[in-house]
C-alpha cells in the first residue's frame, strides 16, 4: 500500500521556517531609517534668539547621516574641501554642505558670499588615539564614506560641528551653532553645549560657542571655507594644508562642490571667474596659508580689528592680482611690529639673512603655544611643523630690510665703547652719595631702586596708570599684600599681564577698556620684581616690585643718559644694607657704613655695560 505525502509540517518544523523567513526578511534598525529631511531639520534649528526649537541632541537626528551605524552620508549633502585648510592641531576633517533645493548663492559679492536660509554644513574632525584613549575599534563600524586617504585605522570621530542658517540676520545671529562630541562607542555624538578638553582621550580640545563666533564674525556670513578662493578649480594645484586632499568623486561617486561644478549647477546667483593667487607656488601657498588661518582674524571685520590690529590685513581679496597688491605684502611684510614688539618686524624678509626669520612676528607667533603668544590664539595648540616649514621657506624669499644690525640683534652682544677713569673722592655730600655711569653705545635701564631692606614698615598702594598708549610709571613698589590700583586713563583699551616663569608669578586682568580701574594684589615675594606688560600693545613695559622698606627712591632714566648722579639721606643711621635694582640688569646686594665708597659692575648677562660708585658720610 503506498502512503500519500503528508500535507502538513510538524509544528516544530514549522515554528523553525517561520523564524528563518522573518530572520532573512528582518533589517537592520539603521538600514530601516529613512535618510531625515534637512529641509524639516533646518526648520526645526535655530539660535538661542529665535524663540523655536533649538538643535536635536544627536547627531543621528540630524539629516547627515543615511546610515550612521555603516557611516553612510545623506545624498541630500555634498562634500567640499577649500584648498587651504584651517589647522586644527593635527586633526583630519571632512565637510558637507546642504543647499536647499532650486537656492543659489548670493555671489554679488564675489569675496562675501551670502547663503540662502536653510543651508546647512557640517565638518567632522579626526583624531589620532592616544595610548590611553581606551580599546574603542574604528573597523568595528565601516566607514563607507571615506576614502583611504580619509581615515585611517589609529583614528577616532572626535567632534562633528553643524550650522544651519535659519534667518536673514547680520553674521553670527543668521546661523545656528551645534557641536556634536563623539562617544566612545563611536555609534553616534551627543550636542555639547559648552568646549570640552582631550576629547577621547585624544588632543582634540571643542571650542566653545564664543571661540566659535571669535574665529567666524570676520566673514560676512559667517561660514569659512566654503568661498571662491577656496574652491577654485584653477587655484587647486598649489593647495596646501593638513588633512584630506580634495576627491574627484566622493564612495558614493558625488563629485564635490568646486567653484566650477557650482556655476555648472546655477547654484550661484553671479558669475564668478576662476581666481588665483599672485606669485609663484611658495607664494601662492604662503598667501593661502595666511588668508586660511589668520584672515579671518586679521581682517576689517574680524577679531583683530577689536584688539587694536586693524593695521594689519591678511585676507586676500580676489581684485589682488599682485603680489604688490596684497594686503599680506602691503601691511606685513617687512613692516615693524605695533603691538607684538618683542621682534621688529611682522614678517621680516630672509633673502640675505636667515637670522631675520627670527625676527619676525609671524614665524615666532607660529612657533609658540604659549597662550600670550601663540598665533592663532583661539582653538590652537599645537604648532603646525608643515605650516611653519612654508612661512620660513617663503621668508627667505623676501628681501631684507638693509641697514638692520643683525651683529648686535642677533647675538644679544652690545658692541659698547670704555669708560673714562673717576675719582670716587669727588662724590662730596651728606647721606649716601650714588653715581650711574654706562659705556658709549649702552642703553640705560628706565629706572633705578635704592632701598634700605632692614625696614618693615612700608604701607604703600601703588598706582599705575595709562596714557598716550603707554604706562604713565616704569616702576612701582608696595609691600606683598597690598592692592595695586590699575587704571586706564587713556583712550584705547588694554589687557595687563604678568608672566614669569623664572619668579613663578602668572596673572592677566581682562581687558581694560578706556576710563576704566581694576585692583590687583601684590602677591609676590619680598624682593621680586616682574615685568608688567600688554598683550595688545607689546611694546609697552613696566615692572612691579615687592618691598616692605619705606626707605627707598626711585629715579627714573632716558634713553640718551650716559650717568646720572644722586643722594639719599632719608634712612635711619643705625642702618648698613643697601639694595639696587635696575630692570634687565643684575641686583646689588651690599653692606656699607660711613665712610665707605664702594665701586660695582653694571651687568646685564655676562656683558659689563657701566659701573655704579657709592658713598656713605655722616648725614650731618
Amino acid at each position: 500500500m503506498r502512503l500519500a505525502a503528508p500535507n502538513h509540517f510538524p509544528l516544530a518544523s514549522v515554528s523553525t521556517l517561520l523564524i528563518v523567513l522573518l530572520s532573512s526578511c528582518q533589517l537592520r534598525p539603521a538600514e530601516q531609517q529613512t535618510s531625515l529631511d534637512c529641509a524639516r531639520g533646518a526648520a526645526n534649528s535655530s539660535d538661542s534668539s529665535s524663540g523655536s526649537a533649538g538643535p536635536v541632541q544627536k547627531l543621528s537626528q540630524t539629516c547627515l547621516y543615511a546610515d550612521i551605524e555603516r557611516q553612510r552620508i545623506s545624498p541630500q549633502l555634498r562634500r567640499f574641501t577649500p584648498n587651504y585648510q584651517l589647522w586644527s592641531d593635527g586633526a583630519n576633517k571632512t565637510r558637507w554642505i546642504y543647499l536647499p533645493p532650486g537656492s543659489q548663492i548670493d555671489t554679488r559679492d564675489p569675496d562675501h558670499w551670502r547663503f540662502p536660509i536653510g543651508t546647512q554644513i557640517f565638518k567632522e574632525f579626526r583624531q589620532s588615539r592616544s595610548a590611553d584613549a581606551g580599546s574603542t575599534s574604528v573597523g568595528d563600524t565601516a566607514a563607507d564614506d571615506f576614502s583611504a586617504d580619509d581615515f585611517s585605522a589609529d583614528e577616532i570621530r572626535v567632534e562633528t560641528r553643524h550650522l544651519t542658517k535659519v534667518s536673514d540676520a547680520r553674521g553670527y545671529l543668521a546661523w545656528s551653532i551645534a557641536t556634536y562630541a563623539w562617544q566612545p562607542d563611536q555609534r553616534d555624538a551627543v550636542l555639547l553645549l559648552k568646549g570640552a578638553q582631550q576629547v577621547l582621550g585624544t588632543r582634540h580640545n571643542i571650542p566653545s560657542k564664543k571661540d566659535c563666533i571669535t574665529c567666524h564674525k570676520g566673514n560676512r556670513d559667517f561660514i569659512l571655507g566654503f568661498e571662491a578662493l577656496q574652491l577654485s578649480d584653477a587655484q587647486a594645484p598649489n593647495a596646501f594644508g593638513h588633512g584630506p586632499k580634495r576627491l574627484s568623486k566622493d564612495p558614493r561617486g558625488m563629485a564635490e562642490w568646486t567653484l566650477q561644478s557650482l556655476l555648472d549647477a546655477n547654484r550661484l546667483s553671479h558669475a564668478i571667474a576662476q581666481p588665483t593667487l599672485p606669485g609663484n607656488k611658495i607664494e601662492q601657498q604662503a598667501l593661502g596659508y595666511m588668508h586660511a588661518n589668520c584672515g579671518n582674524c586679521h581682517n576689517p571685520r574680524g577679531h583683530a580689528a577689536d584688539r587694536d590690529a586693524e593695521h594689519l590685513k591678511l585676507r586676500h581679496k580676489l581684485g589682488m592680482l599682485r603680489l604688490e597688491d596684497t594686503d599680506v605684502y602691503r601691511t606685513a611684510v617687512n613692516q615693524p611690529t605695533q603691538n607684538f614688539t618683542l621682534v621688529p618686524f611682522i614678517a621680516m624678509g630672509a633673502a640675505y639673512e636667515e637670522m631675520a626669520i627670527h625676527r619676525s612676528a609671524v614665524f615666532v607667533r607660529m612657533n609658540s603655544t604659549d597662550e600670550d603668544y601663540r598665533m592663532p590664539a583661539v582653538a590652537r595648540e599645537q604648532v603646525d611643523y608643515q605650516g611653519l616649514a612654508l612661512i620660513q621657506s617663503w621668508l627667505k624669499t623676501l628681501p631684507t630690510p638693509p641697514n638692520y644690525d643683525f651683529d648686535a640683534a642677533s647675538t644679544g652682544i652690545a658692541k659698547l665703547g670704555q669708560l673714562t677713569p673717576f675719582d670716587a673722592s669727588a662724590l662730596e655730600g651728606p647721606g649716601l652719595q650714588l653715581l650711574l655711569r654706562f659705556k658709549p653705545g649702552a642703553s640705560p635701564p628706565p629706572s633705578v631702586l635704592v632701598y634700605w631692606p632692614e625696614d618693615k614698615s612700608l604701607k604703600a598702594r601703588p598706582v599705575m596708570d595709562h596714557r598716550h598708549g603707554d604706562f604713565t610709571e616704569s616702576l612701582i613698589v608696595g609691600q606683598r599684600g597690598a592692592r595695586m590700583s590699575l587704571r586706564n586713563s587713556d583712550d584705547v583699551g588694554h589687557t595687563i599681564y604678568v608672566k614669569d616663569k623664572r619668579q613663578g608669578v602668572n596673572w592677566r586682568l581682562n581687558y581694560m577698556p578706556p576710563l576704566s580701574r581694576f585692583e590687583q594684589e601684590l602677591f609676590w615675594d619680598e624682593g621680586v620684581f616682574v615685568e608688567l606688560r600688554c598683550r595688545l600693545h607689546e611694546y609697552m613695559s613696566a615692572w612691579a616690585g615687592s618691598i616692605s622698606s619705606r626707605y627707598h627712591k626711585i629715579l627714573s632714566l632716558d634713553e640718551e643718559d650716559s650717568s646720572l648722579r644722586f643722594a639719599m639721606q632719608d634712612y635711619p643711621e643705625g642702618f648698613s644694607q643697601v639694595r639696587i635694582w635696575m630692570p634687565h640688569f643684575k641686583p646689588i646686594h651690599t653692606q656699607i657704613r660711613s665712610g665707605e665708597t664702594q665701586r660695582f659692575n653694571l651687568k646685564r648677562g655676562a656683558q659689563i655695560w657701566g659701573e655704579l660708585i657709592i658713598r656713605r658720610s655722616p648725614k650731618g
